[in-house]
């Protein structure tokens, strides 16, 4: 059995870090999370403070997911990983400071953008795996969007991945801005799972979050669709 301390850490996609404090990243979580224009400066300012925490800690990890678990044991074509991301407590902790003090505003803002770095993570994972292997993903596996893998199989999948993750009796990770999940392979080039949706026009994929609700709470495990509503009354 393969330990979760035999597996080596990858730092959070470098360049994906690069990209939270262009103007680029910001206007684009300004625009999906409705957020004003005059709160352009605060988002990057929110950014910046957000950047050295995740240099530092934010990290990603993969390793073999046994073939028995699958229930096409029997293909060579497919393979299956587990895999879990993280953007590392000190976020967890400036978004409680922001709590502490009030600054309702600035800790929405560390949602966001934790938020759309975790589901640009995705992204930045398939291509790694078609850059640095002979096979792509066909698609993602998420603890509790489906009979194969219940919530219950979030522990189990952390057990032998990283001891910087951790789950709760609900099921509840912490850090909080962290994900875990399967990914399927394949070098069958008619079946792709881009993994965010964005941009992306395969109707069928079953990893659609249009259509599947549960897929696209637990892709980031951090609530999307809430906005100021939820932090400032009804606008």
């Amino acid at each position: 059995m393969i330990h979760g301390n035999d597996i080596k850490m990858e730092p959070f996609f470098p360049a994906l870090l690069d990209e939270l404090i262009s103007s680029a990243f910001g206007d684009h979580v300004r625009r999906k999370f409705h957020f004003d224009e005059e709160h352009t400066v605060e988002i990057q300012k929110v950014a910046e403070e957000m950047l050295p925490v995740l240099r530092k800690e934010a990290f990603w990890v993969r390793t073999a997911y046994p073939i028995e678990h699958s229930d096409q044991a029997g293909n060579a074509d497919t393979a299956y990983e587990k895999v879990a991301m993280s953007l590392g407590n000190g976020v967890d902790l400036l978004q409680e400071s922001y709590n502490e003090k009030g600054f309702l505003l600035q800790s929405y803002i560390v949602e966001a953008l934790a938020g759309e770095l975790l589901m640009r993570g995705y992204d930045a994972y398939n291509r790694h795996i078609e850059e640095h292997t002979a096979k792509h993903v066909a698609r993602y596996h998420f603890p509790g969007s489906e009979d194969r893998f219940p919530l219950e199989t979030i522990p189990k999948l952390l057990e032998s991945l990283t001891q910087k993750i951790t789950c709760n009796a609900a099921y509840c990770m912490q850090p909080k801005k962290s994900v875990v999940f399967v990914s399927e392979l394949t070098q069958d080039e008619t079946v792709r799972c881009q993994g965010i949706c964005v941009g992306c026009n395969n109707a069928t994929c079953p990893n659609r979050v249009k259509e599947n609700p549960v897929i696209r709470r637990r892709m980031t495990d951090i609530p999307l669709t809430y906005g100021y509503s939820r932090i400032f009354g009804e606008r």
